[in-house]
């Protein structure tokens, strides 16, 4: 996953972060797409404004044979910019048990972990990723 902004480019490590036991956390949030991202519909209805899931809550380009984004150059905006390493939701999900984003979201309300204590994803050197 990666955080892009104006001033850096910065590749998360997915692959340590399920070793950590992340469990693809990103993969279970609720994408919403940008206006310019929807596509259009012909019968006149509002375009969709998320991606869909599966029946397990897993984004459906979410491969699960290799545990990887099957859209990655393409991916959305929201999900260039998200940043792991600052969501408290990860930390949980790396310390807690989840089916789904629910239950981690109700898994939530009684947790606390102190900064300090954070577990990080590593990143990638933006090198690497090129490869």
């Amino acid at each position: 996953m990666a955080a892009e902004n104006s001033h850096t480019t910065r590749l998360i490590d997915c692959d340590a972060g399920r070793r950590l036991g992340c469990q693809s956390f990103c993969c279970h949030l609720l994408v919403r797409l940008k206006p310019h991202e929807m596509e259009q519909t012909d019968d006149g209805t509002p375009p969709k404004s998320f991606i869909d899931k599966d029946a397990e809550g897993y984004c459906t380009h979410f491969d699960k044979q290799t545990s990887l984004c099957g859209i990655w150059a393409q991916r959305p905006e929201v999900c260039r910019e998200y940043e792991c390493n600052t969501d408290v939701m990860l930390q949980i999900a790396l310390r807690e048990e989840f089916r789904n984003i629910v239950e981690l979201a109700r898994k939530a309300v009684t947790t606390y972990i102190p900064a300090e204590t954070y577990t990080f994803i590593p990143e990638i050197d933006s090198d690497e990723k090129e490869k």
